[in-house]
């Protein structure tokens, strides 16, 4: 039994990378008198130029009273970006495998086994040259900028004790600042609440015997 890895060429190139622009945009839906900010991704998208994709199926070869007999299974078939982007799980072909370990009387981690001891190697090797590419980079600092902005927001709600909504009605997807009056009202109505927390902490401290 053994994993058989066949390289096809799509008749199309994949036009649908990723976009090339993250912006900010106002929430049209928003019914507060100030304006909400969030982002989105636009713009022309990457040109993909690899039209590989890749056949994978299960072989067995056997021997019976000198007749040698064939058998042959398709798994699936995975286009080249897909794997770049990590989005090929053979875990999602269980029922195929499960139905290709049944026909050959072995279970199902045999089959596993036998296909990825094919596919991971080819997966790091896709990988790896995706990551050399300006698609790659693009979309790797658009993720760090994203990370960053659900940090910042995590932050100020914590710092000012408010809903964590409300940072995006003050700055942007870039940590601009875009409305200092109202970061500002945030800012003292915090100051505020601090303040008569701490005369409330004082009273109570002060009738303690």
């Amino acid at each position: 039994m053994f994993c058989v890895i066949q390289e096809l060429q799509l008749k199309k190139y994949n036009d649908m990378g990723a976009y090339k622009c993250l912006e900010v945009m106002t929430n049209p839906f928003n019914t507060s008198k100030h304006p909400q900010y969030g982002y989105w991704e636009t713009g022309e998208r990457y040109h993909r130029p690899n039209r590989t994709a890749y056949k994978i199926s299960v072989h067995e070869n056997k021997r019976i009273n000198g007749v040698v007999t064939k058998k042959q299974f398709v798994v699936t078939t995975v286009d080249y970006y897909t794997i770049a982007e990590g989005w090929f799980l053979l875990g999602e072909y269980h029922d195929k495998i499960s139905f290709i370990a049944e026909k050959l009387n072995v279970d199902d981690g045999s089959i596993y086994a036998v296909i990825e001891d094919k596919t991971k190697p080819l997966e790091e090797r896709i990988k790896v040259e995706f990551a050399t590419t300006e698609e790659f980079r693009c979309a790797a600092e658009r993720k760090n900028i994203i990370e960053a902005y659900r940090k910042a927001k995590a932050d100020f709600a914590f710092r000012y004790g408010c809903d964590e909504k409300l940072y995006d009605f003050c700055f942007n997807v870039f940590g601009e600042l875009m409305n200092r009056g109202y970061y500002d009202e945030i800012v003292s109505n915090q100051m505020t609440m601090e303040a008569i927390q701490n005369t409330y902490r004082g009273l109570m401290n002060a009738k303690k015997p």
